[in-house]
This record gives structure tokens, C-alpha cells and sequence, in this order.
């Protein structure tokens, strides 16, 4: 069955935020309950630069300097990139492939408010399809506007805003694409070599060079990903042990506001009656997973030493307490019991009190009742389903016939 996805509307200002909140409310297990979500931007984006959650399809990197090539000259050129935009939507839900996973626009056609560039532009901006200081989109239209009608194909190209070594538009697009996202073996190799130029030395740089498997469930899962060498795996370690630690604060916190549930509402009534069984067995397997990647021998100042230096991010003081403070507990405490441990409930109890004050959920009856069963229980995979999505498109153009 064909994979479709719709965007909500959403005023100029405020997309980014408002593509955040979407992805929040579509997928339940990125949700950042207990506030670490800066430290795991930081950790995606070192992984694998340039991704957002939002990213589809890999030949979108192609479709949208194309869209926006093709209205150069143009009286209005921000208008007919749009308006090609939009033309493709129509294109590619007409043209029958078997493969329309990731079309944006697939249920709103051209009546899509979120165009495929506003997505990917940062993206195009970190890999140099377009040029790092084309902030906004009609800013890839000005050195254009600058040339003379009898300058040749040469300066036209030094003068656009796009890489000059683009592969070319295909004939008749946007009316007209063949295969779909199926990227040529050209256009496939032109993106990993984008890749490898502005992101060396990481995990996604990696990808280019290794295919990932199809239904890995996260980077450290990946056989392809686990050959990373250098300052690439020693991320991916941390990576993994942060993901791991965290993990467990994140089911403790649902295993608590399931115990509060079932206090609260009479079994008749309750939508998840075996909510309590059920975090308290997945704490047990977690257990499990904490002796496997040996986080009780897991150097944490080594992952800040990395992002305060490295990356030179900025993480709220709060967040790196309670991150340190709930990875030290863990390392000394017993992981099996962690479900019953009163010191593990408190530093969870406190985060979240401090995190959203009035709207925390624990102890008000009247926020707990809108518990949906799972607030961000799932696993950190730092962008990992979004990213093999991508390495997978651009492995299948490489190893095809065109």
C-alpha cells in the first residue's frame, strides 16, 4: 500500500515550529516529555547533517532546484517556482508508479500549503545544491536578476544560485518525470558525491559509501552503520548509550502515569487496562539492554566534552542535570528494579514538574486524563527511519541501469 503524507497549513513565520508540532502529534514516540530533545538535535545533526524528520524522498533535492532553475527570468520567479511546485504534486500522483512513498502533496494535490522547498531548503543549503547564504528562498533569484542578455551560458552559471554541476532538467518537467523518485545512476552519484564533500568524517558520509538495510530499526542496528570508523563511531557509540539511558527515564515516566491512570479511573473504564503490565515488562527488557551496551561503564563527559566543544551547541543547564543526573543513578543503581526504584521516580516526578509546571501530567487528573497511553515512550533513532529512506534512494540509483 502506497505511504502518503499530508501537511497542515501553516503561516509563514511560524512553519518551523509548526512542522515540529506535526510531527509531534504523527508519531508519539518523538515527543519530548521530559525535555531532552535539544540534546538529541544536537546528536542527529551530528550523525547526520543536514536531515530533519520532514525529508521524504531523496530526489526532492533534484525537484526543487529544478522548479526553481526553470522560473529564472521569469517577471515573478518565486510565483512560477511555485507554480511548478506545484504542477509536479499533479505530475508525479498521475504517473502511476508503484512507488509514491514520500509524496508531499499526495492528499492535498496543489492545494498544499508546505511546498517540498520549504522543507528541504536547509537541507539543500548544508549539501551546496544551493548556495549557503540563500537564507530565503527568493534570495537564490537575485545574482540571477544581474545578468545581461548577451552574457554567455558560462556566467550563467557562475551567477546562479544553484551547484553549476546540477544534473539537467529533464525534458518537459514539471509536466512530465519519468520514474518518479527513482533517481538516475547519475543523479544518484552526483547526490553522494554532495554528501561526501560537506559532510565528511560522519555516519551519513558513511551511508554513501554502505547501504543500509531496508528494515533496520536504528543505527546501531545497521550493519552498514556499525563499519563507521573514526569520530563517526565514536558519535554512534554515544549516540547509542544516550539513546539507551534515556530510554528508560522515558518508560518509567509512562509506567507512572499508567500506575495514576489505573488509580484514577475504575477498570470498566479504563482504554488501557494493562498499561501498568505493560511498561513494567518493557522496563525489563530495557534492563536488559542497559547491560548489553554496558552503560555502567559509559563515560558521559565524553558526549558533552562533544557537543559544548565540537558541535558547539547550547543545551539548557536543566536539561544536562537531569540528563547527567539520571545516567549517574543508572549507572549505580540495579536496572532490573528500576520500576520500584523511589530515588528513579523522583528525578522523573522532578523533571517533569520543572519541565511544564501547571501542564505536567502527573499528579492532575485532569491532564492525565488526556494520556493517550504513550507520551514519547519510544526510543531515541536520531532521525535513523528518515535518513535510510534517503541512503536507500540513493543506493538503488547507483546500483540501477540508467
Amino acid at each position: 500500500m502506497t505511504s502518503l503524507i499530508a501537511w497542515l497549513d501553516a503561516d509563514t513565520d511560524d512553519q518551523a515550529r509548526m512542522r515540529d508540532i506535526i510531527k509531534l502529534f504523527t508519531d508519539r514516540d518523538s515527543r519530548d516529555e521530559l525535555g531532552i530533545g535539544q540534546v538529541r538535535d544536537v546528536i542527529s545533526e551530528g550523525l547526520f547533517p543536514g536531515t530533519t524528520v520532514l525529508l521524504t524522498r531523496a530526489r526532492y533535492l533534484l525537484f526543487v532546484p529544478w522548479c526553481f532553475q526553470l522560473a529564472e527570468g521569469a517577471s515573478d520567479p518565486m510565483a512560477l517556482a511555485e507554480k511548478n511546485e506545484r504542477q509536479l504534486i499533479s505530475t508525479l500522483r498521475a504517473s502511476g508508479s508503484d512507488d509514491l512513498t514520500g509524496l508531499l502533496g499526495a492528499r492535498a494535490g496543489q492545494a498544499l500549503q508546505t511546498l517540498p522547498s520549504t522543507i528541504y531548503w536547509g537541507t539543500l543549503r548544508r549539501y551546496g545544491i544551493v548556495r549557503e547564504e540563500s537564507t530565503a528562498k527568493s534570495d537564490v533569484f537575485d545574482s540571477v536578476a544581474r545578468v545581461q542578455d548577451g552574457d554567455d551560458e558560462s556566467v550563467r552559471k557562475r551567477s546562479s544560485g544553484w551547484a553549476p554541476t546540477l544534473p539537467p532538467i529533464p525534458p518537459k518537467f514539471p509536466h512530465q518525470i519519468e520514474n518518479a523518485f527513482a533517481l538516475s545512476r547519475d543523479e544518484a552519484s552526483w547526490l553522494r558525491e554532495r554528501v561526501l564533500e560537506h559532510a565528511p568524517d560522519t555516519v551519513m558520509s558513511h551511508l554513501m559509501q554502505h547501504a543500509p538495510l531496508k528494515d533496520s530499526r536504528s543505527p546501531w542496528a545497521d550493519p552498514a552503520v556499525l563499519g563507521s570508523e573514526g569520530d563517526a563511531a565514536t558519535l554512534l557509540r554515544n549516540a547509542e548509550a544516550f539513546s539507551t539511558a534515556m530510554h528508560g527515564a522515558a518508560l518509567l515516566y509512562n509506567l507512572l502515569l499508567a500506575e495514576e491512570y489505573e488509580s484514577l479511573v475504575p477498570e470498566d473504564r479504563r482504554r488501557y487496562p494493562a498499561a501498568v503490565d505493560h511498561y513494567r515488562g518493557e522496563l525489563a527488557e530495557w534492563a536488559d539492554r542497559v547491560q548489553r551496551t554496558r552503560i555502567d561503564r559509559w563515560d558521559i563527559g565524553e558526549l558533552w566534552h562533544w557537543v559544548y566543544g565540537t558541535a558547539k551547541a547550547t543545551i539548557a543547564p536543566s536539561s544536562k542535570r537531569f540528563v547527567s543526573d539520571w545516567v549517574e543513578h543508572v549507572k549505580r543503581a540495579d536496572p532490573r528494579t528500576i520500576a520500584d526504584d523511589s530515588v528513579a521516580k523522583g528525578l522523573v516526578r522532578e523533571r517533569e514538574r520543572r519541565q511544564k509546571g501547571a501542564l505536567a501530567r502527573l499528579g492532575n487528573p485532569k491532564r492525565l486524563s488526556a494520556w493517550s497511553g504513550a507520551a514519547g515512550a519510544g526510543a531515541l533513532t536520531f532521525r535513523w527511519e528518515t535518513v535510510r529512506a534517503l541512503a536507500l534512494d540513493i543506493h538503488a540509483g547507483l546500483d540501477g541501469d540508467a
